[in-house]
């Protein structure tokens, strides 16, 4: 997504919305992989609060700087409720934030292949 035609807002948002959704399936699958192991703390991904305060905020070419800056962040949670082995993830909340995470992906790739297909036909029409 680092070409030129791809730096205005709306692309900048999707392909930071991907880099989400993706460090979210990661994280997600590595809790997964843990779920037997003890003392483990369960990962998670946040990006919606930050990417909506700086759309909310900056308008103009701030807005677009920091939108480019802008990074997935992975914590621990460590507030979710721990099993007797110092476990604390919950493999049904896991399957159902990965079948989200995974529906999200897809909806933002969807739109860019959509943004390209215009962009293509704008190309074809212009040639003609």
């Amino acid at each position: 997504m680092a070409s030129e035609f791809f730096t205005d807002t709306a692309s900048t948002v999707l392909s930071k919305s991907l880099d989400a959704s993706a460090a979210r399936q990661k994280a997600i699958a590595n809790n997964i992989a843990n779920v037997e192991t003890p003392g483990y703390k369960r990962s998670y991904v946040s990006f919606e609060d930050e990417l909506k305060r700086v759309l909310d905020q900056n308008p103009g070419h701030e807005m677009r700087s920091e939108l480019q800056n802008l990074v997935p962040v992975t914590q621990t949670d460590i507030t979710s409720p721990s099993r007797p082995d110092g476990n604390n993830v919950n493999i049904d909340a896991e399957i159902s934030d990965l079948a989200k995470t995974s529906l999200q992906y897809r909806a933002s790739q969807v739109l860019i292949e959509d943004k390209i297909g215009m962009l293509r036909a704008a190309i074809t029409e212009g040639k003609q």
